[in-house]
Order: C-alpha cells, then structure tokens, then sequence
C-alpha cells in the first residue's frame, strides 16, 4: 500500500473513456490523470504512483485484474470501480479487499466528487489500522499434526514464556494454558488440517509466576497438509483495551452491575433458550420507593451511596443459581442482576419451576432491604416496588417483557409500594387506556374540556354560605366525564399540573367576582393546590399576579393544600406559606388527620383553617374512633384559634353530632352535591341563610 491519503494531496488516476470527469475533479482541485483505455494504465500507474484509482468497469478485463492486483484480493490502492450494477453478494469472480469500493453509473461529476472524498477518508484511516498492525510483531510456526507438535520460530520463543526449545508438543504447550481454555485451544490445533479459510484462534497463557498474558494465532487454509504454517501474536495489551471498553460499554460505572445494553443481550440470550428448551423463566422489574426523596433531602452523594448498598445488598441476597450462567467465552460468569438506570434493577430468573419461584425470590429481596442502611451518618430506610413477568407466558420478545415487568413494577407501587405484583393481561388494558387519558389530558386545556363545579362551604350553626370550594371536572367527548381521580394524578406525573393548576386557580377567582358583581355575598373561594404548584418557587408571584389580574381581593382567596404535601418538605413549605401569607390569602389543610403532620410543625404553619377528612367524617355518629378524631380536630383547632371545616357531611345525625363539638363550618352532599357555576341555586348566592 501506499503513503496515507490526504485528502489535500489525493493523486487519482482516471481509467475511464469520460474525460469530463476527469476534468470535473481537476476544476475540483483535484491531482487527476486520465487513461482511457488499457493499454495506458501501466505507463499512466508507474509514471504518477497514483494513491486512489477510479476504474470504469468496462476496462476491467483480466489483465488490468492483474496489474491492479485484483485477483489476489490485494489491491495496490484504494480502488473506486464505476459498475452498471453493483456486484451480486454471492458473486465471486472477483475478490475484494477493503480498499475496493464499487458507484453505480450514470455518475455525476459532483457524485462522484463526494464519493471519492469520503472513499478516500476510509481509505485513510483503514491505511493507519493496516500500518499499526504492520508494527505489531508477529511471529511463524509450524503444525505437524501427524506428530502432534508446535516448530517454533526463534522470534515466537522470545515472545512466549519458559519456552527454551523450539519443538514442543501440544501435551506440554497445553499446560501453560489455564484449564478452562484447554480443551478449545487444543481443538483448534486438532482440526487446522480441515480448516479450509483462514482462522484465528484469542486465548490465555499463564506464565510461571502466575499472570495472564493474551495470544492470537492465525493458520492459513491447508488442504490436508501434514505442515502447516501459521504465526502468532501477542494482544495482552488490546486484550486489556477490549477488556475495558466492554466494561464502560456494558457495566454501570456507579454499581458495576452489566447496564441495560448488557442486560438486553442476556434476556435475548434467555428468551431464546427458554424458546428452544421449553423452559421457564421470569424478570423482575424493581425500582425504589421515594429515591428521589433521598437525592433532595441528603443530597445526589448519598444517593450514589445508597444505590451501590443496595445493589450490594441483592447481590448477597440472590443465590448464585439465581443469577450466575455461562454466558459466553469472554464472560465465564454473568451476573443476572442489572441497573437499568437511575434506582431501577432488574433481576433476570433463566430457569424456574413456575412463577412462585419468581415470588419467593421477590419476597427475599423485600426482606433483604427492610434493615436501614447507614450511609454517611444517616440512617436511610428504602422499600422496594416488585413487578414480575414470566416467560414464556406473559410473551418472548424483550421489549414486551420490559413492558410487562415495568407495568407489574407501577402495579405494586400503585398497591401500597414495598410489595411485588405479577404481570397480567388487564394490566395491558389498563396501561393503554392510561396512555389515552394521558394524551387526551394534554389538549383539554387548550380544547376547553375543563370546567369548574362548585360546593358551598356553610356555617354549621346560621346555615349561611360562606364560601364556595372550586373542584376541577374534565368532560372528554370519547370518555365522557373522566373522574378527578384518574386524571389528577396523571397531571402530577406528566408536569401537567402548573398551566392546569394556574387556569384552576384564576378561572375560580374571575367566578367569585363575577357573582360579587352580581350582588352575591360569598366572600370565600377554596382552590386546592397541587404538590406541583406548592413546590414552586414562582407560586407566590403567580397568586399576587392572578389576584391583580382578576381584581379579587387577596383574603377572598382561600388556597388548601394536603397535609402530606406540607410535610413533604416541611421546612420549605414554611417559607413558601410565609410568602403567601404575606398577600393576605387565607390558608387551609385539606384532610386533615389522614397524612402525618406534627403538632410541632402545625403550630409553625400560617394556616387558617382545619379540614376534616371525609374518612372521619364516615359513620362518625356511630363509629367510636372516627368520632374521637373529629373530635380530638376540633378541640386542636379551638385551642390553636384555627377555624375547623368537616367535609363529606351526608347526615342530619352527622351535623347535630359537628354542631354540639363546635365545629365551625360544614360541606357535603346533605347541603349540595358539586355545581357548574351556572347551575348554582340562587340562594346559595343571595343573603338569606339556609333552613338548617
């Protein structure tokens, strides 16, 4: 081969009966000499040395084979060939070498221009490889199968270690190879004889004082010779290159455990033996329960720390037939457990008796993670959220295992987290439907699918509204009214939950004044907030500016937040109800009782007003221990100066029951069951109070 290719210096040497190309690629530039026919490409080649030739095929006849160097498969340069067609695979009239490339004719000077560019760029750096490999020391042997021995060649004894005699058997040479690679390098040297291409042949070599260096044989095609010749190299150094860039390619760098890429090629590998065998197998989907938690309040370190202990943690708790196999030669021992991602592990089971295996192992690592981990001075307690999907049952393909496992992973959290839940079929509904919805709810807003219905909040001893709580509805012309429920939550996940949140927050306020407008003495409107919009650091100044656009006066405007998301962040959201209180809003903790708020914290928070969860408010002039809560909510909210709210009110006998533990205010279906603002009754909007 000649001098590597520039693409600032390319001598191309035209043999072709176009001599507008030859001139196109000279206007180009170009170092271009043409010979239209045979007869000139020998004179034409040794005059210039040119180091890329364009050959018209129609001038490739046998002769101009042999002087390019066709025939042998080694072409002198890189050879660009104008073709009619390009050649069939099977096609072996010629053999081609890397440095042969074939453009299909009618060829346009600029076609071929940039075809050459790019050509002679491989060309190049194909050029460096050959020259790196020509650097390499390589050194010959001889096979003498009949005999069972290796010739060696003074230049391989120097390379190998504790070789002092040139002719060695294959018995002795085989015991300077590790036992586990013995019997496949020793067939190899057996079957050179019915060897009928090249071959090679990568294996280990333990030296005397015990450290692995890496050889490669090639063996050239041998009939049924009794000698054959062959050479190795040494690729200690590359083995160790490959060795490392398959870690970074297939192994997380933060756990160690194979990544996803690994993981994929493993459960392929599984699938299709669980295929052709007729086994059973299963994968378990895992992901952390609240990790995020952990990154925001100690901090991504922590969280590092958390996801190496965890997966040290499977590791010790996953017995080794559970996750060990032979996957290949390179990798004797493959773990099945995986870091897909993030706090997400995947556990791959190749052979079970059925799926209560998969459950047993599930429950070992639930059991495996209840004790706390001790990470940088914190004790951190982590659950685990189990799906489970069996093959081949639940499918054969990995992309549907993923699914399913994923699916069966949502499942579990959706079911109370810290549990594992089996894939099934309904889950598949399910999770299109929710992919429906999910689509759906991103053009409602801007459709105008939302609506607000209104509940009266009532003095519970004069019977007079007092205020109105604004609750989203959605009305989807396929799905009819999709309940608060189901797409709520989706808002929270899909970050549809501030622009949803904002038009909730200012379609309410422009509501209450319209009816003040209209005489209406409701003084209150309650907008319940979301965890989306309370952790917003731009929430206080969209209220001041909503409050400023609308026209409402800032104590009209009541604004209630659950009590787990005051506690998410506790000390966050004092600031947050700081700023707020600072516009003059009211604030209110919607269900009160059902999350776990401290008295400590309540008396930090600027709130307003306690509402008592419906839950409590269920049977509570029958049920001891709901009866004791609403009461006990009062009495904290009387001493602390907190005006008390009970929602779900359904009974006269509850209302006697709020009325006689001085609770303030009421709300339910016994007064009026949610309204669109059009719907309203008039006295609920006039002054007189209702009959109580």
């Amino acid at each position: 081969m000649n001098h590597p290719l520039h693409l600032d210096s390319l001598r191309v040497l035209l043999i072709a009966d176009e001599p507008h190309l030859a001139a196109a690629l000279r206007d180009a530039g170009l170092e271009v000499w043409h010979a239209a026919d045979e007869i000139s490409l020998t004179a034409q080649r040794n005059a210039i040395a040119p180091n890329l030739i364009v050959l018209d095929q129609t001038c490739l006849t046998p002769a101009a084979q042999q002087r390019l160097g066709l025939e042998t498969g080694q072409a002198h340069c890189p050879l660009l060939i104008l073709s009619d067609a390009l050649p069939a695979i099977t096609d072996r009239a010629l053999t081609i070498d890397p440095l042969t490339d074939w453009l299909v004719k009618p060829v346009t000077p600029t076609q071929l221009l940039h075809h050459l560019l790019r050509f002679a760029a491989f060309a190049r750096l194909l050029y460096s490889h050959h020259h790196l490999q020509q650097l390499t020391q390589i050194a010959p042997w001889v096979w003498i199968g009949a005999e069972q021995r290796i010739e060696w060649s003074p230049t391989a004894q120097q390379m190998l270690p504790d070789c002092t005699n040139n002719t060695q058997s294959l018995a002795a040479w085989l015991q300077q190879v590790p036992d586990s690679e013995q019997e496949r390098v020793e067939r190899w040297f057996r079957e050179l004889e019915h060897q009928q291409a090249q071959c090679e042949l990568t294996h280990p070599l333990q030296t005397p004082n015990g450290d692995l260096r890496y050889l490669r044989h090639f063996a050239a095609p041998s009939g049924a010779q009794a000698r054959i010749e062959g050479a190795v190299q040494e690729v200690t150094t590359q083995h160790q290159a490959e060795q490392h860039v398959q870690r970074l390619a297939y192994f997380d760098s933060l756990t160690g455990l194979p990544n996803r890429a690994f993981f994929l090629k493993q459960l392929d590998h599984v699938v299709h033996a669980a295929t052709r065998y007729q086994r059973c197998g299963a994968l378990l989907f895992l992901d952390l329960d609240n990790f995020k938690k952990v990154n925001d309040t100690l901090g991504h370190h922590v969280g590092d720390l958390l996801l190496q202990s965890v997966a040290e943690r499977l590791l010790s708790c996953l017995r080794s037939s559970d996750i060990m196999i032979r996957f290949d030669d390179d990798y004797e021992a493959v773990h099945y457990l995986a870091r897909l991602g993030g706090d997400e592990f995947t556990i791959l089971l190749p052979e079970l008796r059925d799926g209560r295996d998969a459950a047993r192992v599930a429950e070992r690592i639930i059991k495996a993670l209840d004790v706390p981990f001790t990470l940088d001075g914190h004790d951190v307690v982590v659950t685990p959220s189990v799906g489970i999907t069996v093959f081949p049952a639940d499918g054969l393909s990995t992309s549907d295992l993923l699914r399913n496992g994923d699916m069966a992973m949502y499942h579990a959290k959706h079911s109370g987290k810290n549990t594992y839940q089996f894939f099934d079929t309904s889950l598949n509904e399910a999770a299109l439907y929710r992919l429906n919805i999910e689509n759906a709810l991103r053009q409602a807003l801007v459709r105008e699918q939302f609506q607000l219905y209104f509940q009266p909040q009532i003095d519970a001893i004069t019977g007079e509204v007092l205020g109105m709580e604004a609750l989203l509805r959605w009305s989807h012309p396929e799905f009819g009214a999709v309940s608060p429920m189901e797409f709520i939550p989706i808002t929270e996940e899909t970050g549809l939950g501030l622009s949803i949140g904002e038009w909730v927050l200012t379609s309410a306020c422009e509501q209450l004044c319209r009816w003040q407008a209209a005489g209406s003495r409701i003084q209150r409107v309650a907008v319940n907030l979301s965890a989306t919009q309370f952790a917003s650091a731009e929430f206080p100044a969209q209220v001041a500016r909503i409050l400023a656009t609308t026209g409402l006066a800032a104590q009209c405007l009541e604004l209630e937040i659950t009590e787990t998301i005051l506690m998410q962040q506790a000390e966050k959201s004092i600031n947050t109800l700081n700023a707020l209180k600072k516009l003059g809003v009211t604030l209110a903790i919607d269900d009160f009782g059902a999350g776990y708020s401290s008295l400590g914290y309540l008396k930090r928070f600027a709130i307003d007003r306690l509402k008592i969860d419906k839950s409590f408010v269920d049977n509570i002039d029958c049920d001891r221990d709901n009866a004791a809560i609403a009461q006990a909510v009062i009495a904290l909210a009387v001493s602390m100066s907190i005006r008390v709210t009970a929602e779900g009110v359904e009974t006269d006998h509850q209302l006697q029951f709020l009325r006689q533990r001085s609770c303030q205010e009421v709300q339910g279906y016994l007064f009026s069951q949610p309204l669109p603002a059009d719907q309203v009754p008039e006295q609920f909007l006039g002054v007189a109070p209702l009959e109580s």
